[in-house]
């Protein structure tokens, strides 16, 4: 008997988990094609661009043709006889994050054929005027990364010297290219952190630092015995867009082994040396702090620290002190790195009214696996529960609006209920056999229970609408999918009723669903759930069951969406 079910039960594995990959594939195209589509987006306007501003780096260019199969967001570039001759991008909005001294600058890029920088112009900045026009003056630092091929540029550094008194504006500059080409911001502005050297001036005695592996901000101090004497924390880079009289300065607060500062150093400045001098030896500065642990100096308000001033340094020891302060706030809110303390981080973030939220998905977990589920208990209390709560007032629904939505951009951080619904939602059918959001989770199918349990509707769909009726869950889920990877105007929040559990933001048709969906329910028990959910439906099809060996016309409808988004990712434009 154990031979002839083991077939069964590997031929029902191959099958479960194949349908698992061709959702979890479609999920994957359509958050690569939304980045791609986001790319093409940034291509807007650059055809509006005069040829004469890139014919100055790429003369053989007579026009601005179609996207760039080599750069996200980019245009070929195409001399006289339709030939490709290059590549020209820009910077923005992906390199927007990048500050100078006061804004993002927008870089229009020009390559040649092999993605060599041909030539970088200022298309607009926010950043100061002076200091913009003084890189347009002295051409040494765009003209710099002639030459060098995209590939050079993610790190976001840079050979050529920045231009003198536009330092920040320079790196703002290399660091809006490295974003646009897909790297990160750098980690700080001031490429030498404080050394040996620095610190003595502090701890005496030591004689070795070295850099915290998890925190580049921490410098760790010892003794020649490698006794542990503190340890520094930078301010640099929590504290880079804090401006004193011209710049940033790179200052460190040092930590005894009891946790309380001994004293604080000013390093590295982009700021006026001779300010930067004052602050570096005004004792009564360095000792403001003596005896602060790091959670009393991250509670101290950054825009009021209290400090007066060094004389004849007032902005810069402000820019310092508020530096300090932002640097403590970074490394106090910083995730730990043991699991535990990570752990007690994340659930200090939770909210009350999410906490009540998560305690209501718990029990209706628990209500489903266990013998509560046929009680009063799981039939009544239950329903009422999660439909008050979860529903009316929490709005915690699953729905394809927020299903594809995340596929396209992400889980936000602050969706811990919607979270841990879509976990409870995916996993537990996938693992246990059993839709416990749709049983014992979902708001709309609890007031569906409520209402069997009162109207006791005991009608059947007609015979002629049963087709219709198995078909539109799936014709709804279909454009779903299709309406994410193509990126058509559909509002996806209008194929479900879910958003009148927020009467505040419904519109029209999810209201008119949702009166339709429970007024039929008082006829044909559970009448949305099974014959018009298309979030249902694709819950469904994730279950384990013991007919997952065999492929259905459901499969049919999932291949062709998993075909259509593979063909709008990969097909040439």
């Amino acid at each position: 008997m154990t031979a002839m079910r083991r077939p069964w039960r590997l031929g029902v594995w191959a099958g479960h988990v194949a349908r698992l990959t061709v959702v979890a594939a479609i999920a994957w195209l359509v958050h690569a094609e939304h980045a791609a589509f986001l790319g093409r987006r940034q291509a807007i306007g650059l055809e509006s661009l005069p040829i004469a501003v890139i014919q100055k780096h790429r003369a053989e260019a007579a026009r601005i043709g179609g996207e760039s199969a080599a750069v996200a967001g980019g245009r070929e570039l195409v001399d006289a006889a339709g030939q490709c001759v290059g590549t020209v991008f820009r910077t923005a909005p992906a390199g927007d994050a990048a500050i100078g001294f006061s804004g993002p600058t927008d870089l229009l890029v020009v390559c040649d054929r092999e993605l060599r920088v041909a030539g970088v112009e200022v298309l607009s900045s926010g950043d100061t005027r002076d200091h913009v026009a003084a890189i347009l003056r002295d051409r040494s630092f765009l003209d710099g990364f002639r030459g060098r091929p995209l590939g050079d540029l993610v790190g976001g550094d840079g050979s050529q010297d920045a231009v003198a008194g536009s330092t920040l504006t320079c790196l703002a500059i290399r660091e809006a290219l490295a974003l646009r080409l897909g790297g990160t911001k750098q980690a700080s502005r001031f490429a030498v952190p404080p050394g040996l050297d620095d610190l003595r001036r502090v701890f005496g005695d030591a004689v070795r630092i070295e850099t915290d592996a998890g925190d580049p901000a921490v410098i760790r101090v010892y003794t020649a015995d490698d006794v542990p004497l503190g340890w520094a924390l930078r301010t640099s880079p929590a504290a880079d867009r804090v401006i004193g009289y011209q710049g940033p300065t790179d200052a460190a607060v040092c930590f005894d082994p009891q946790g309380t500062v001994a004293g604080v150093l000013v390093a590295a400045s982009y700021d006026n040396e001779p300010y930067v001098g004052y602050v570096r030896d005004d004792r009564a500065f360095r000792r403001l702090w003596r005896g602060m642990t790091i959670e009393q100096v991250a509670g101290i308000d950054p825009d009021d620290t209290g400090v007066e001033g060094v004389s004849g340094a007032t902005m810069t020891s402000q820019a310092v002190a508020e530096g300090i302060v932002r640097a403590a706030r970074a490394r106090a809110e910083r995730p730990f790195t043991d699991a535990t303390r990570t752990t007690a981080t994340w659930l200090g973030r939770v909210e009350p009214p999410q906490w009540g939220a998560l305690a209501v998905i718990a029990v209706g977990v628990v209500t489903a696996f266990t013998r509560l589920k046929g009680t009063w208990f799981g039939r009544l209390a239950v329903p009422v529960v999660v439909l008050a709560y979860l529903g009316f007032g929490a709005g915690a629904l699953l729905s394809q609006a927020q299903f594809w939505g995340w596929a396209q951009a992400g889980v936000p951080r602050g969706a811990v209920v919607l979270a841990a619904l879509a976990v409870a939602a995916v996993v537990l059918p996938a693992t246990t056999r059993r839709n416990v959001y749709c049983s014992h989770l979902c708001a709309h199918g609890a007031a569906q229970q409520l209402i069997l349990r009162i109207a006791k509707p005991r009608h059947s769909l007609p015979r002629w609408l049963r087709p219709v009726a198995a078909a539109l869950p799936w014709i709804l889920l279909a454009a779903a999918i299709l309406s994410a990877a193509l990126h058509l105007p559909l509002a996806l929040v209008d194929l479900e009723p879910f958003d009148a559990y927020l009467p505040a933001v419904a519109g029209a048709a999810a209201l008119a669903i949702f009166l339709v969906g429970l007024l039929a329910s008082a006829f044909v028990p559970m009448a949305y759930c099974r014959h018009a959910c298309p979030t249902g439906a694709l819950l469904d099809h994730l279950r384990l069951t013991g007919r997952s060996a065999r492929l259905g016309w459901h499969d049919g409808v999932m291949f062709a969406c998993l075909a259509v988004a593979a063909a709008v990712h990969w097909w040439p434009r």
